[in-house]
């Protein structure tokens, strides 16, 4: 089985047959190194998606499971510099604003506090604020990008949030998540990862969609109208691309989904191996939607 593995000549059975012997084994690093049963099944599902998308590299068969312990641990460090960018974003947020009397003893509650208190911002600070501190893509010229915005703007942006929050924090107390972000959290959580094999969560997701969604793409381009979303659907259970839920985080009015992707094995190059989406729902419906490095309706 593993020579057909490096020759490509498997079908997807196939290697979740094989991928499952070692399971256990990749569970038991990613655990050790990230200390949290979630994040290591996690790290065991991204470990199967990069395995899978990138069979054309492994040369030597019988290194398999070699090859497999090295995908793992490169993510699991991956996954702790990220943890630690955003404890150092916020803790730096926080000393900033003397808002947090002990960033470091607070850095936990601190995003929960964050998140909530950005409900009471406008739709352009919450969407802004929420890319910087809470998705992959926290850079100025990253989030400028992905919004279709000045540089300047963005930093203008932040700085009102951060005055704004900062006063919003330190006057309220945020215990509880507000229930509108608990709920939509809770929704993309429970309907997104089944939306290729359960037509009822599929069409539940649509349904969140505003017939005219406005949708803008990282390209610039940008379409008007929630058939573009079916059609993607459509499209990737066509030809066989998924995208797997990785991280989902919500204001209430604004939520951000990252998902890595993963390809037919006879097209691994069909989509990018991860996207951010960015839904603003400031009612029932997601008027305004962002794709980064998504590929929404530009075949």
């Amino acid at each position: 089985m593993l020579e057909k593995l490096a020759n490509k000549e498997v079908a997807l059975q196939s290697f979740l047959q094989l991928f499952e012997q070692y399971r256990g084994m990749l569970y038991a690093i990613a655990l050790r190194m990230l200390g949290q049963g979630d994040d290591a099944k996690d790290a065991v599902q991204e470990a199967f998606i990069r395995a899978y998308t990138h069979l054309d590299t492994l040369n030597d068969a019988a290194a398999f499971a070699g090859w497999l312990k090295s995908i793992i641990k490169n993510h699991c460090l991956m996954e702790l510099r990220y943890r630690k960018k955003r404890i150092i974003t916020l803790s730096k947020y926080a000393k900033e604003q003397e808002v947090l009397a002990d960033a470091e003893s607070n850095v936990e509650k601190a995003p929960e506090d964050i998140k909530n208190a950005l409900a009471c911002l406008s739709e352009t600070l919450q969407l802004t604020s929420m890319l910087r501190f809470f998705s992959k893509n926290t850079s100025y010229n990253e989030i400028a990008s992905i919004l279709s915005i000045p540089v300047g703007t963005v930093r203008s942006r932040l700085a009102e949030s951060r005055a704004k929050l900062a006063s919003l924090i330190s006057r309220q107390s945020h215990s509880i998540k507000n229930n509108k972000a608990k709920e939509m959290e809770n929704f993309y959580q429970s309907y997104f990862p089944d939306q290729y094999n359960d037509p009822a969560a599929r069409n539940a997701l649509l349904n969140q969609f505003d017939k005219q969604v406005f949708i803008s793409f990282t390209s610039g381009k940008t379409v008007i109208g929630s058939y573009h979303v079916k059609k993607q659907i459509e499209f990737d259970l066509e030809y066989g691309a998924r995208a797997t839920l990785t991280e989902v985080h919500s204001s209430g009015n604004v939520s951000i989904l990252e998902t890595s992707n993963i390809n037919p094995s006879d097209n691994p190059n069909l989509c990018p191996l991860s996207s951010t989406f960015i839904f603003i729902h400031p009612k029932n419906k997601i008027e305004k939607a962002f794709l980064h490095h998504a590929l929404f309706l530009s075949r």
